[in-house]
């Protein structure tokens, strides 16, 4: 890990970027709207047809509804602000942009006949909580605004996600880009330091062994 420093500079240009393209369709007309949405949107079919590329990376600073602009912001300057001055700005950039453009891909390759467009940041910063959930597994994160150690936060996404996606609700939520982030942030973690990955992934399973084990213990005593 290199370059590390006392700054979040990617984290704050990549916010910054975000707002500005939302102010922008905010006060666009809805024509010039759905243009821009069918162009950078990320939409399996031409994609996969080999014929545009650059919404997978475009995609990830577009968001169209203000709740899901400021929900996906406020993860990633919670994340990201620590997570960056832990890594350094090149690293950080790296694994940011590798999990939204990797998870991306992967939606369009196993939904290769999709015209729906998929926009937002989701798949690159559920990339960064799985970089905090593996080297960074205690430390404090308001990524859901209650304040939780990174491990906990891993864990509930893991499971929230998991459980929509198999159970097909919140229709017009990519849940699968979500995990195809949080699994290209993970390979990143290893391959940057495998023995660090690979301590927080213990922590984590004796994390969630403890959970069950008080869940059990708690049932029973309201049987």
């Amino acid at each position: 890990m290199q370059e590390k420093g006392n700054t979040s500079r990617f984290t704050n240009i990549v916010i910054l970027s975000c707002f500005s393209v939302y102010l922008i369709l905010l006060i666009s007309e809805q024509s010039f709207i759905s243009s821009f949405i069918n162009r950078f949107g990320l939409i399996p079919l031409p994609i996969v047809e080999g014929y545009n590329y650059y919404p997978l990376l475009a995609y990830i600073f577009i968001h169209m509804d203000f709740t899901h602009l400021i929900s996906n912001m406020f993860a990633l300057y919670s994340v990201g602000s620590t997570l960056e001055r832990s890594l350094g700005s090149v690293t950080f950039g790296i694994i940011f942009l590798l999990s939204g453009i990797l998870s991306g891909l992967l939606h369009c390759v196993l939904n290769p006949s999709s015209t729906i467009p998929v926009i937002g940041a989701s798949g690159a910063i559920f990339g960064i909580i799985a970089v905090l959930f593996l080297f960074m597994p205690f430390t404090i994160t308001t990524a859901l605004i209650i304040p939780l150690p990174g491990v906990v936060l891993g864990l509930i996404l893991l499971s929230v996600e998991t459980m929509a996606l198999v159970s097909n609700e919140s229709v017009g939520i990519a849940h699968d880009v979500h995990l195809y982030g949080f699994i290209t942030g993970s390979l990143c973690a290893f391959t940057a330091d495998y023995d660090r990955a690979l301590r927080g992934l213990i922590i984590a399973a004796i994390v969630l062994l403890l959970i069950y084990i008080i869940g059990i213990y708690l049932n029973n005593l309201l049987i």
